[in-house]
């Protein structure tokens, strides 16, 4: 990479880490920082290397994604690039919305003479099936709470129409996973993005990047065929419920006299990460800073029922099992990628 470049993004760091310790300190005195602090130095340090293997997981479902469409894309690559490639995207995980992830297609474009146009689709649709993963999550656990609901004037163990209450929240669940899948089979649809894109011309603000737009979808139509976006998005769902489990294992050390049954305290704490990380890319700040702490820690309190103070303390852990910890990768990962290519070099010219 350029020097310049590699400067920039090391301002990028020291900024978004600055703001990412300001965060920490606000929203802990918010909450009372010594009870913070308390909850914190409570959680077993053994535990540690779970949390980050599900981390890891998270990644590697996510890297079998990336490969999977620079495959569908035929760029051709050798495997280990690809993987530095994809980690050192980690590195741009504190830019807004995570659009610095171009990142990506920057260093296939300057290192293998892949056209920026020909892997920004990979790019695109690696955001897009975390999304609409991210959404599935989301809408399961609300299904869940409002099956939950249907049942409450009902007899005990039974809901609306004689259903207990347990089928009745499977159902629920059946019935997200059919709406998602039947979204992702509109997406796979030309005619279906198409008409939505023209409705979206409407609004001035939009307007101005359909163009833009319009020309990524016709690049990203081979992946956006049924089966690739089905598939990816699969992907996309096991890696983000890694992250979701990560948070739910979190609270129930930290807090493990919590009455809600498992299933019911997974499903909402899986909501409150899903939900808080959307709303949180959508700030448009620097990793989605304050905006998906503060939303994360105020639906513990109201959805999980924790403590402000072990909220905020389960919040700081798992953004640093996720969010830091995926920075700190791509923090190794560019230089490996750069002294990889330095040797690949040396190779050819030897």
């Amino acid at each position: 990479m350029q020097m310049q470049n590699q400067k920039s993004i090391v301002k990028k760091i020291i900024i978004g880490s600055l703001l990412g310790a300001a965060v920490f300190i606000i929203i802990a005195f918010m909450a009372d920082y010594k009870k913070v602090a308390a909850a914190l130095m409570d959680f077993p340090l053994k535990l540690w290397p779970f949390i980050l293997f599900l981390s890891l997981m998270n990644y590697a479902f996510r890297l079998i994604k990336w490969d999977f469409y620079l495959e569908k894309l035929d760029i051709k690559i050798p495997r280990l690039s690809s993987a530095l490639i994809f980690f050192s995207g980690f590195i741009m995980a504190i830019t807004p919305g995570k659009m610095g992830e171009v990142l990506k297609s920057l260093l296939m474009y300057e290192h293998h003479g892949v056209a920026v146009t020909r892997s920004a689709p990979a790019v695109f649709m690696e955001r897009l099936t975390d999304v609409l993963a991210l959404l599935f999550i989301c809408a399961s656990g609300v299904a869940f709470a409002l099956a939950g609901k249907s049942g409450g004037g009902a007899a005990p163990g039974t809901g609306a129409g004689g259903l207990s209450f347990e089928s009745g929240q499977l159902l629920s669940l059946a019935a997200v996973a059919v709406i998602t899948f039947a979204l992702i089979a509109a997406l796979s649809s030309r005619r279906f993005v198409m008409g939505v894109l023209k409705f979206m011309e409407r609004f001035s603000f939009i307007k101005k990047h359909i163009v833009h737009i319009e020309s990524l979808f016709e690049a990203a139509r081979l992946i956006l065929m049924p089966w690739p976006l089905f598939y990816a998005t699969f992907l996309s769902i096991l890696a983000w419920a890694l992250e979701c489990y990560s948070l739910y294992y979190i609270i129930t050390v930290i807090s493990p006299g919590l009455s809600a049954p498992p299933l019911e305290l997974l499903l909402f704490s899986s909501f409150a990460y899903a939900f808080s990380t959307i709303i949180g890319a959508l700030a448009m700040l620097p990793g989605g800073l304050f905006v998906t702490e503060g939303g994360m820690a105020f639906l513990l309190v109201g959805l999980v029922k924790l403590t402000m103070s072990k909220a905020v303390a389960a919040t700081f852990m798992v953004r640093a099992a996720t969010l830091w910890f995926a920075l700190l990768i791509g923090i190794f990962a560019l230089p490996a990628f750069n002294a990889y290519i330095k040797k690949a070099a040396a190779g050819r010219a030897a």
